[in-house]
């Protein structure tokens, strides 16, 4: 399998790379290599899927012998996990990212006509380099000891708990989809500098960026949500560092769409489009930089720390931004610049605003993901580390390992304190002009008709404000997010009515825009009314009231999955419900994994998270292995010996628990015994128990005894000391209007899927018109062409 598995990496990393070159002597208008290229492009899919059938097949059949199978799966995961751990390590997720840009360039080939050649030159590259880097992690190198030998484990290392989770099988592929998609722009911008067609490029562009901004907006909700169920920490966004430079990428890609929407409108910001499709693929690959180079390793629990692939990785990006700013250099002068409208109220001067709003907050956010970046460079860490640090909480690498020293050149990383003081003021300014500017004309707009559309929004807004401040709403800037989300979604709404008499694909932008206003009232709700979270320690059996909820502990135990929950019973009046947080060390992660428990109501969520189990404490009994002392009571017990019979014997016995027992400066050996009974299939039963009596007058029995580990649990009689009962602490918090984050972001990625399809049909419907044309540009290599092949142009 190491053999054919190499085989194929190398087939489908040579096929990729040959496409790539054969399209860019097809440049030159030679037919026969434009097909050459398709064929590799094809044959680059191809070998490409038969790796990811062999690592299925390796995963599935629990081939240990392979260290990528061997450190990711193990034999009693489900098949759906054995199969989403193939992306769980770098390898696999490479894969799959090149598995999807590879279909994409698929349906480049065919949509892109005339300019496939140069796009596809470009495109071929992203997944020949992903497959390389794949290639150097080797995912079927096979498992061996320190001395080169080949292993062959009975069982695997196994998956991280967290992410035995549903949304582990959906969440990767999804993102990956996301940065395949754009990818499309990239190429179609370096396409279109290198033909000098500065429009057409944006028309293609348009539907692959609101695809890539749905799927990229789905994936990051994913991993919110993924998050909020899963870790326990009560939030569905931390400000990671790796999190954050997804979402700078997100609001980069935002900013394209309504670039390109001025330029196809009115043929402005043409510098401005080609300028953003070329970073916003940039922002996707530094992303996979920060997570994959492990230059945060100590900022983020979501990065990888391989120092393998780190150097490839850097080159690559440097290559992308020295190829992407080259290009955009040679053409910078020639690309023409069409006038914008002059008039403040027109939709081209707010959405130009919106476009540097989102901008600026990318920018702020992409600052803060950077810092343990920046501040490595030598001295910057100590100069900006006091500057930041008087006025944000900062990290220094220890907030994930408290163990860890601070770096000695000053390295740090800016906490969520950074994020939540600088972003919000920029997102009302979004909010103002996500208000008014759907309302506008590309140029211009009637005033009087401008007022009369807003009334019943601003009414809405009103009366939102009102009952805002009524439910106890008076800090100022949830007020104004409030206010300007729902006057926002109100004209948006108006907008909406309008379109849809001439159908409903035109409501695609403005129903996003409704989601987005939905999610803003979500995130104010959640994170600034958030309830605090209390916590409380239940003994079993015992009620305890907290925010109107009774909460009954009723044990630890071990389900059928083997994991260990609370069992936890939460009432509120009449309405009852079984909450099961779970709890468990386990012991090949080497670490406790807490999993909350949420119950889901329409305005709220009660978020239940596990702190610590404490089991049962009985004083008056001791668990003593062979040697053991234990204080009961007055009482020192140690237990000198335990005489078990043997194994094979069968019928009746007796165990003796030979016990030394010191009472008032008084030693006196004692011996407690039980009586069994032995089957010939080894189950054990006691009979009977013989107790002894202990010199201050109390007696001791031996209750059970375990052979394998050779202890003895002894009980005192007579004690009557309280026993203590199992405890469970939890932290218990309520968060409303939770649920409009995930609804916001639903309704947000409905509306990019009409607008996706509605671009897309636009564009099928230019090409059914627009007769096809070999292009004649300029070629790379003459030299690749014989003969024959120049006999083939047109």
């Amino acid at each position: 399998m190491y053999i054919l598995g190499t085989i194929l990496i190398v087939c489908s990393i040579t096929a990729a790379g040959l496409a790539s070159m054969s399209y860019m002597v097809a440049t030159r208008g030679s037919k026969r290599a434009r097909a050459y290229g398709r064929w590799c492009t094809r044959t680059a899919l191809g070998a490409a899927l038969l790796v990811a059938a062999l690592l299925v097949y390796a995963f599935v059949t629990r081939r240990y012998d392979i260290q990528y199978v061997y450190s990711y799966s193990a034999s009693d995961l489900p098949l759906h996990y054995r199969v989403a751990a193939i992306w769980a390590g770098q390898p696999g997720s490479l894969l799959i990212w090149a598995l999807w840009s590879l279909i994409v360039a698929q349906v480049l080939a065919r949509t892109s006509r005339h300019a496939e050649p140069y796009v596809l030159s470009v495109f071929m590259l992203i997944p020949a380099a992903l497959l390389g880097l794949m290639g150097i992690l080797d995912p079927f190198a096979p498992y061996v000891d320190t001395n080169g030998a080949s292993l062959a484990p009975a069982d695997g290392h196994g998956l991280n708990p967290l992410l035995q989770n549903p949304w582990m099988v959906i969440h990767p592929p999804i993102l990956f989809l996301s940065y395949a998609l754009l990818g499309a722009p990239f190429a179609l911008a370096l396409g279109g500098l290198w033909q000098r067609e500065y429009d057409g490029w944006a028309r293609q562009a348009l539907p692959w960026t609101l695809a890539g901004w749905v799927i990229l907006g789905m994936a990051l909700l994913l991993g919110g949500y993924w998050a909020y169920e899963t870790l326990g920490w009560g939030g569905y966004w931390g400000w990671d560092s790796v999190e954050n430079s997804g979402l700078v990428a997100w609001l980069a890609t935002t900013a394209l769409i309504h670039a390109l929407l001025v330029q196809r409108a009115g043929g402005g910001l043409r510098r401005m489009s080609l300028v953003l499709a070329l970073t916003t693929y940039l922002l996707v690959f530094y992303a996979t930089y920060l997570t994959r180079s492990g230059v945060l390793a100590n900022f983020s629990v979501h990065t990888f720390a391989q120092e393998s692939i780190r150097a490839a990785i850097t080159a690559g990006l440097l290559a992308l931004v020295v190829g992407a700013g080259s290009a955009l250099g040679w053409r910078w002068r020639a690309i023409s610049a069409r006038p914008l409208s002059e008039n403040l109220l027109s939709r081209d001067s707010f959405v130009i605003l919106a476009l540097l709003g989102m901008l600026l907050i990318a920018a702020l956010i992409a600052l803060g993901t950077s810092m343990p970046l920046i501040s490595a460079i030598p001295g910057v860490g100590h100069w900006l580390q006091p500057i930041f640090g008087a006025i944000f909480d900062v990290d220094e690498g220890t907030r994930f390992n408290l163990g860890l020293r601070p770096f000695s050149d000053g390295r740090f990383a800016l906490t969520s304190t950074f994020y939540t003081t600088t972003v919000p003021p920029l997102g009302v300014v979004l909010a103002l002009l996500l208000t008014i500017g759907p309302l506008l004309g590309w140029h211009g707009v009637n005033v009087r008709h401008l007022l009369r559309a807003l009334r019943w929004p601003f009414l809405a807004a009103i009366s939102v404000t009102c009952g805002a401040i009524l439910l106890g709403v008076r800090d100022a800037l949830p007020l104004a997010y409030l206010s300007l989300g729902s006057f926002a979604a109100g004209t948006n709404l108006v907008m909406i009515a309008r379109m849809l008499k001439s159908g409903w694909l035109r409501i695609g932008g403005y129903l996003a825009h409704v989601g987005m206003a939905v999610l803003v009232a979500g995130i104010i709700g959640s994170t600034f009314y958030a309830v605090p979270e209390q916590q409380i320690v239940a003994p079993e059996g015992q009620p305890i009231g907290v925010y109107g909820y009774v909460i009954t502990f009723n044990g630890w135990r071990v389900t059928p999955e083997n994991t260990g929950v609370l069992d936890l019973t939460v009432t509120r009046g009449n309405e009852l419900f079984r909450a099961l947080p779970q709890l468990y060390f386990v012991q090949r992660e080497g670490a406790t994994m807490k999993t909350p428990a949420i119950k889901r109501e329409l305005l709220r969520d009660l978020y239940i998270a596990p702190v610590d189990y404490r089991t049962r404490v009985d004083p008056n009994t001791a668990q003593l292995l062979r040697g053991d002392t234990r204080p009961v009571g007055s009482y020192t017990l140690t237990l000198t010996a335990l005489d078990i019979p043997d194994s094979s014997e069968v019928g009746t016995a007796n165990v003796n628990a030979r016990l030394r027992v010191r009472y008032q400066e008084r030693t006196s050996d004692l011996v407690a015994k039980v009586k069994i009974e032995r089957d010939a299939a080894g189950q054990t039963w006691i009979l009977a128990s013989t107790p002894v009596r202990l010199p201050g007058g109390h007696t001791a029995r031996l209750e059970t005894f375990d052979p394998v580990r050779n202890t003895a649990l002894v009980r005192v009689e007579g004690l009557n000391l309280p026993v203590e009962p199992a405890l469970a602490v939890v932290t218990v918090s309520l968060k409303p209007g939770i649920a409009l984050v995930w609804i916001g972001v639903l309704i947000s990625a409905l509306g990019g899927a009409i607008a996706v399809i509605r671009r897309a049909l636009e564009g099928q419907a230019r090409r059914a018109v627009q007769p096809a044309r070999m292009p004649r540009g300029i070629g790379l290599a003459r030299v690749f062409h014989s003969r024959r092949g120049r006999g083939s142009e047109s």
